[in-house]
């Protein structure tokens, strides 16, 4: 495996409390991240540096020399000062840095990410080696602001930070950073000389500075945060995140836990530098968990804290360090401590909850989270390679019913180019298979519930099997999804189907998928102001997020915005198995039709004819619509039907097709379909 060194001043950079800014008001946020990224690309460009990863709201950069980066530094610093501002905290240290498959690494980056966890707004830190390369340059001025034991870094670390006129210094009382805490020598024998002295006194004495403080909340609410990795290498990621998103499901489960955020809110914070209580108080609980998972061959070790939100006391710790295959235990007595350290009752159900093992093989477990991990990046690649990862799941423990769920969630959106004929049977296999091992299996149950819908447009037993998933989970952002598309399109209940849309967005507010699929469905439901809202913060949370700019075009050409609709046609991206030209093809004539153009839409079609890769139906008979021709329109419908293509679940109340509502073959086509 091929690996590259070298020496470099290694910068970080942070917006501090970004997922705050962008809850509060995600316009302020937009600008803030606009700003932002325009800033670093010029300034990190201007200073000879490289950004080697841009995490969106913070970034890691690479300079040859200190000076460079230093003045990089102080220049976006000056720059976000101007509106709109930008709080941005920067720390950085000089180390060796080494490459492996395209992925940064080494102590030098840990070092620096640390301090930078230290910081404020407008404020630059960095290591006692930096200082010593400033300290004979007069234009920096530098004072030390302490020495820190950061977690996971072995020496004690002196900071610095840059004190010239218009640069904020860090607030020493305030600041919390990744830094480990410990009682010193001292503090520890002054207290023995208290017991020792005060004699009847030193049971009082043991129990208020010594004895684990309980839990005060008056609601029983705890947040998980991401667990960290112990090293900067990132090729674990898929176990912090897994291990957090299982421990968080087991303790939703619990009926005596008044509420649990999901994985969906808490993931903004992974690599957290603000103050967990800040982060409690912004997600509304009592209670935060930190912890830390490392694993190396066959040893896991896991540590955590819970802390009392109201005293910011910690309440349970714990480390453990033991074998691999003891994993799924761990994960199990974790839940358990926290639910007895916040006091709370366990029924029998929840005791059979906390002790429930989807598979008792560990090496099954990891190949399920990476399969998952995959699945979430949504690539082509990506398929391939959490297809691989759940099979490698399966074939370890032939009765891991979530291995099969997964599998089956990856053929309604297939990215192997297969028609809806092609793949939903092979998904519904996988699904019959993991519903015979767990009935009650809530991932499954979604995605049955949303092929009855696609597929068989068995509306009435796709709303049961929704609404069981809900039951048995309310915090499961899809089953609210699917439930909410399905009262829309069908036009069953449009208002309670927004509903159901919104609940899902509350789950996941900054998942693309989720903020296009609610535009969408505002679009459907004749909202379009909080359409275009909804699908522009997808592009803006994810701008290559396909399919999205598509519904965008379609809202500006019912406001008959042309204009806006061809300026949005334009910036189409390549999109799954429907290439660029073909896709933006499909609106593109439809535009064109609409607005007057009849002879620009029919080469169009013509294009889209003689490609005979490209069989979305559905598409080529909107172009058609759009120039009024409705005999070729109602035949590219039936062969939709034909192919069962999923883009027929909204055919009812997509206002493309309003103009066909009174033809007999229209209508017997909704017909064909339960609609």
């Amino acid at each position: 495996m091929h690996q590259e060194r070298q020496l470099a001043a290694i910068l970080f950079t942070d917006i501090v409390n970004s997922t705050a800014i962008m809850q509060r008001d995600e316009e302020v946020a937009m600008a803030v991240n606009k700003r932002y990224t325009s800033v670093l690309k010029q300034s990190v460009a201007e200073h000879n540096g490289q950004i080697l990863n841009d995490y969106g709201d913070g970034s890691l950069c690479a300079f040859a020399s200190t000076t460079q980066a230093i003045r990089c530094a102080m220049d976006m610093q000056q720059q976000l000062q101007t509106e709109p501002k930008v709080p941005l905290r920067i720390g950085l240290h000089v180390g060796e840095m080494f490459f492996e498959d395209g992925k940064v690494f080494g102590d030098g980056v840990n070092v620096a990410s640390r301090i930078q966890s230290l910081g404020t707004a407008n404020c630059i830190l960095f290591s006692s080696e930096v200082n010593n390369k400033l300290k004979n340059q007069h234009e920096f001025k530098t004072t030390s602001i302490g020495t820190f034991q950061f977690k996971n870094v072995d020496e004690r670390i002196e900071v610095f930070a840059i004190c010239n006129e218009g640069f904020e210094l860090p607030d020493k009382k305030k600041m919390e950073g990744k830094i480990k805490g410990k009682k010193s020598f001292r503090s520890v024998i002054t207290l023995a000389a208290f017991f020792l002295i005060l004699g009847t006194g030193s049971v009082f004495l043991y129990r208020h500075y010594f004895a684990r403080p309980g839990f005060t909340g008056k609601e029983k609410s705890i947040a998980v945060l991401p667990f960290e990795a112990v090293s900067s290498a990132k090729e674990n990621d898929y176990i912090n995140d897994g291990f957090t998103i299982d421990i968080i499901n087991k303790l939703s489960k619990l009926s005596g836990l008044t509420e649990v955020p999901a994985w969906a809110r808490v993931k903004t914070y992974k690599n957290f530098g603000t103050n967990i209580i800040d982060i409690a108080n912004e997600l509304g609980v009592a209670a935060i968990l930190t912890g830390t998972i490392q694993k190396q061959g066959d040893r896991v070790r896991v540590t955590a804290d819970l802390t009392d939100v109201n005293s910011g006391k910690t309440i349970w710790h714990t480390d453990e360090d033991s074998k691999w295959g003891d994993v799924l235990t761990i994960q199990n007595e974790v839940a358990e401590k926290i639910a007895t350290s916040l006091s709370t009752h366990l029924t029998d159900a929840d005791q059979q909850d906390l002790k429930k093992k989807y598979t008792e093989n560990a090496e099954a477990y990891n190949y399920y989270l990476k399969g998952r991990y995959f699945w979430d990046n949504r690539t082509s690649t990506s398929f391939d390679s959490a297809e691989s990862n759940y099979k490698k799941a399966i074939e370890l423990d032939p009765n891991y019913g979530l291995a099969y769920s997964g599998l089956a969630d990856l053929y309604p959106y297939n990215q192997k180019g297969l028609t809806q004929l092609e793949a939903i049977p092979i998904a519904m296999d996988y699904l019959n298979k993991a519903l015979s091992i767990d009935s009650l299996l809530v991932p499954a149950l979604a995605t049955l519930g949303l092929i009855q819908s696609i597929y068989d447009h068995d509306w009435k037993k796709s709303k049961e099997t929704l609404e069981k998933a809900i039951r048995l989970d309310p915090k499961y952002e899809w089953a609210h999804m699917f439930l909410g598309n399905l009262l829309v399109y069908t036009g069953e209940n449009t208002e309670e189907g927004i509903t159901e849309s919104k609940k899902a967005y509350d789950l996941d507010p900054l998942a693309a998928s989720i903020n296009w699929i609610l535009g969408r469905n505002y679009y459907y439901a004749g909202n379009y102001d909080l359409a275009e809202k909804y699908m522009k913060k997808a592009i803006i949370l994810n701008p290559r997020f396909p399919l999205v700019r598509n519904w965008l075009a379609r809202v500006y050409i019912q406001r008959k915005d042309f204009a806006q609709a061809m300026d949005t046609i334009r910036k189409i991206l390549p999109s799954g198995n429907i290439t660029n030209a073909e896709y933006q093809g499909t609106i593109l004539a439809y535009t064109y039709g609409v607005s007057g153009n009849r002879s620009l839409a029919k080469i169009e079609i013509e294009k889209l004819l003689k490609e005979k890769s490209f069989n979305a139906h559905y598409y080529i008979a909107m172009a058609y619509v759009g120039i009024n021709e409705f005999k070729p329109a109602l035949d590219e419908l039936e062969k939709s039907v034909r192919d069962k293509e999923i883009f027929l679940y909204y055919l009812k109340v997509d206002p493309v097709f309003f103009p066909l509502k009174n033809e007999p073959r229209f209508q017997a086509i909704l017909k064909k379909i339960n609609l």
